[in-house]
């Protein structure tokens, strides 16, 4: 979204994981459909399978359940599925979680489940062990050909999808394409009107930076850099220039946490410097993303983190009704000397921790898993990603393009909101992206270069990211102990600083309490699991 499932620091200037996208892999495999030469009676009557998952914020906004998606009824007529699908009320992380412990407390469980990190506790292999769910291992293999072939062919998926001891869970969410624009989505962004009104180039340094938003602030009477406190928990910012995360990441081959190395300081100094200043908006910590945005929209901020998709292709329209002539561009991860690469770029995995899982529940286990695999092949993955052929694309020489349905939906309403309306393409869902959908999703020129910018260096990250690593039972209970503490001191130690109420120079002091906190056993746990995804 590839990320931590851990809250991490609050820090003023974070920025966030989330979804790109990837290409398409296999042929189209299918459920006998009624009537066809050899087709069994079994195989002709549909099978009626539950499906619970979360609603998408794009899709609640236009729709009550997935089942009125065109591109499901179509999805059901090429599997001979039925998916009678259970959305859990309310939009929030808590609420999904309390609804999901009181359904899995029933033990009224349904067919299939979309598992997600951010709304499911534990892992796919706790879920097993407790026996909510079945192993897939031996049904990927018979009945779904088209990830199977995906996972011959990508062994470094394969690998991720996996559980330390080799069983697989879940039917996934991939973004398998070659293409680094689509495993890259967000970052800082810029007022460029401003930028060349005043003669300066986008910031690429740490000085740059400090450069341009000291003349946001005394040329422009701007709020030089604006944030959403909902970034505060998020993996990165200025402290990548700095070599370090606000998070766990890698270092050298060896789990690190940010916070708890000497460099961390450094970009603190920075940062409380920047808020005495006037740099920081100085309300970051309490901004929800309706004031950020309307502080964008207003013209009152410069600079910001942002989603292309998003914030990129709803602020900037937004703007340019009040201003016609404001401009935004994306700007570089940001470094501390001039020439250097920058490693702490915001990119995911192709695997980023979602997909479907089959409960003991389920009486079909094979044919939910036929259905499921029909998402990864070529048919299945233009119907997830594009919808229905002539409803809301068409082929235009070879190519799938968005009709005006879509892209000037007679609504008006948003993009992501028209695609969720129809079809399941802009959030993650099992199956596969295709690289063909962004070209479209990003309509604005800005956005095109904005992607292509953030995706220069996108590779550098998978030498700072953490895997995506599984942890035991027990390893989940006293991680999540320790970090719960460790997240909380952090929250308010590190916002204290950046505001000035504590000096840089007591920042030993954290350190010293971090330890107390058993912070070094967080990263023993997390090198564990570091090392046995290696072996696998």
């Amino acid at each position: 979204m590839k990320k931590s499932w851990l809250p991490i620091t609050a820090s003023v200037l974070t920025l966030s994981l989330t979804a790109a996208c990837g290409s398409s892999g296999g042929g189209s495999t299918a459920s006998p459909a009624a009537g066809s030469p050899g087709a069994s009676q079994a195989a002709v009557e549909k099978a009626k399978l539950t499906f619970w998952t979360p609603l998408n914020p794009n899709a609640l906004a236009v729709i009550k359940s997935l089942s009125e998606l065109p591109m499901v009824g179509e999805w059901e007529k090429k599997t001979n599925v039925k998916w009678a699908f259970q959305h859990p009320s309310g939009t929030t992380t808590p609420d999904v979680v309390q609804q999901y412990g009181v359904m899995i407390a029933s033990n009224n469980l349904p067919d299939a489940m979309l598992w997600n990190w951010a709304n499911v506790q534990g892992s796919t292999a706790k879920m097993y062990n407790d026996g909510l769910i079945i192993k897939l291992n031996d049904l990927i293999d018979k009945y779904a050909p088209n990830l199977k072939k995906i996972l011959e062919e990508n062994p470094q998926v394969a690998k991720q999808i996996k559980s330390d001891n080799g069983d697989i869970y879940t039917m996934p969410h991939l973004r398998v394409g070659e293409n680094g624009q689509y495993k890259t989505f967000s970052g800082m962004m810029l007022r460029k009107d401003w930028l060349e009104e005043l003669g300066l180039q986008a910031p690429e340094t740490i000085a740059e930076w400090e450069t341009v938003l000291k003349a946001f602030k005394e040329k422009k009477n701007a709020i030089p850099f604006t944030s959403n406190k909902n970034y505060a928990i998020a993996q990165y910012d200025f402290a990548g220039a700095y070599g370090v995360s606000n998070s766990f990441y890698m270092n050298n081959g060896k789990v690190a946490f940010g916070p708890y190395q000497p460099a961390f300081k450094d970009y603190l100094e920075t940062m409380q410097r920047w808020y005495k200043e006037g740099l920081i908006d100085p309300d970051f910590a309490s901004n929800d993303s309706k004031t950020m945005d309307s502080k964008v929209s207003s013209g009152k901020a410069g600079a910001f983190f942002g989603y292309i998709g998003g914030t990129m292709g709803s602020l900037l329209p937004a703007l340019q009704k009040e201003q016609p002539k404001a401009n935004l561009v994306g700007v570089q991860y940001p470094v501390l000397n001039k020439g250097e690469e920058p490693k702490f770029v915001q990119a995911t995995w192709e695997y980023d921790n979602v997909g479907t899982v089959i409960t003991k529940s389920n009486k079909h286990p094979e044919e939910t898993v036929k259905a499921l695999d029909y998402l990864y092949g070529k048919e299945g993955s233009l119907l997830k990603n594009f919808g229905v052929e002539g409803q809301t694309y068409t082929m235009v020489n070879g190519q799938p393009k968005y009709t005006d349905l879509i892209l000037k939906n007679p609504d008006n309403l948003p993009l992501g909101q028209a695609m969720a309306k129809y079809f399941i393409a802009n959030y993650s869902f099992s199956g596969i992206d295709d690289d063909r959908y962004n070209d479209q999703y990003y309509q604005l020129q800005q956005q095109k270069d904005a992607v292509k910018l953030f995706a220069k260096y996108v590779n550098n990250a998978y030498s700072v990211l953490m895997p995506p690593i599984s942890l035991t039972t027990d390893e989940s209970k006293e991680l999540a102990k320790i970090m719960t503490e460790v997240n909380t001191y952090l929250n308010e130690a590190l916002t204290r600083t950046i505001m000035g109420v504590e000096k840089v120079e007591n920042y030993a002091k954290v350190l010293e309490q971090l330890k107390k906190m058993n912070i070094d056993r967080a990263i023993e746990i997390q090198q564990a699991a570091v090392d046995r995804y290696n072996k696998r």
